[in-house]
């Protein structure tokens, strides 16, 4: 079965898969997608959910970089993301580097890059941005004066990247390439990606050094794909078998339900449809589509809510 990414350039998230991807070696189909609403060939593949990227493969759609991970390394073990004697404990020290990562570096670094270079972008980004994080809609003057006092709240946190890396571990986690270098890398990498060469990054040459091996990983053989021919497979395709779960969330939901799930951050990015599974790690949905007919939606439970969608029974 094809892999479809569904993402685009500057997506920093999409370049940790697209790295993923590179490692395992992995052939895939490329759809490049809007990087701001509407998205009017990609939200029927996901019920609704609007964030980027998303796994395709038929008529089976994965969500969220967590689980697109977790997926490709069930079908895809080798090589792993996960490397050492004991996977458990490098999934867990991933998992904290990741948060870190994602988190208190990114995103003030993310606000900075973009207003510095706040007219790259057309106004409709930024109030796309504005809008996903329930922020008031902003002008590009606002933008770029709100820059400047981003910068310390992430430029002191590049030399934590050097601080991990010496001779004995050109990797975040020692000798081999892990998920916690490529979470880590789209950072600097997004950085000089819509900046330009940055002199922040000349001066911490271990770090310099590292972003070219994970650079190297490539991002496997992808082929280009339109948004038509995605929809088209998995109109063409049947969903892969879902085991209902007689368990009831915390949420007070279970199997049978027609629910909303979103991101516990952003109320904006909602998927609708009917529950088919949920447990402590994932959950499915069953949505329908004039132009993709029945698919199962994938989301990891970590970092999502799920609830009963209004206006409907079950």
């Amino acid at each position: 079965m094809d892999l479809i990414l569904h993402h685009y350039d500057f997506s920093n998230f999409s370049e940790k898969i697209r790295l993923v991807l590179g490692l395992k070696g992995c052939s895939w189909k490329s759809v490049e997608i809007p990087a701001t609403e509407p998205k009017p060939d990609y939200t029927p593949l996901t019920g609704g959910y609007r964030r980027t990227p998303a796994l395709q493969c038929g008529a089976d759609v994965y969500c969220d970089t967590r689980l697109i991970v977790e997926i490709l390394e069930r079908w895809i073990p080798q090589p792993t993301v996960y490397p050492g004697s004991s996977p458990a404990r490098t999934r867990v020290l991933v998992e904290a580097i990741t948060a870190w990562a994602e988190d208190r570096l990114f995103w003030p670094l993310a606000l900075y890059v973009t207003g510095v270079h706040a007219r790259r972008f057309p106004l409709s980004f930024h109030a796309d941005r504005a809008r996903l994080h329930g922020k008031p809609l902003p002008t590009l003057d606002k933008v770029e004066a709100s820059a400047q006092s981003r910068l310390a709240q992430w430029r002191g946190q590049l030399t934590w990247i050097e601080a991990l890396l010496d001779e004995a571990n050109p990797y975040v986690l020692g000798e081999s390439v892990s998920l916690a270098d490529l979470s880590l890398y789209m950072v600097p990498w997004f950085l000089e990606f819509i900046g330009g060469p940055s002199q922040m990054l000349d001066v911490l040459p271990r770090t310099r050094d590292w972003m070219a091996r994970v650079a190297a990983l490539g991002h496997g053989k992808p082929a280009l794909c339109s948004a038509e021919d995605a929809l088209r497979i998995a109109a063409a395709s049947e969903p892969t078998l879902v085991t209902r779960r007689v368990y009831v969330a915390p949420e007070g939901v279970t199997a049978g339900n027609y629910v909303s799930v979103s991101p516990l951050d952003d109320q904006s990015a909602s998927s609708v449809g009917e529950l088919m599974t949920i447990d402590d790690e994932q959950l499915v949905i069953a949505t329908e589509h004039p132009r993709t007919g029945r698919l199962h939606v994938h989301f990891p439970r970590l970092g999502y809510r799920v609830r009963k969608a209004s206006g409907h029974k079950g």
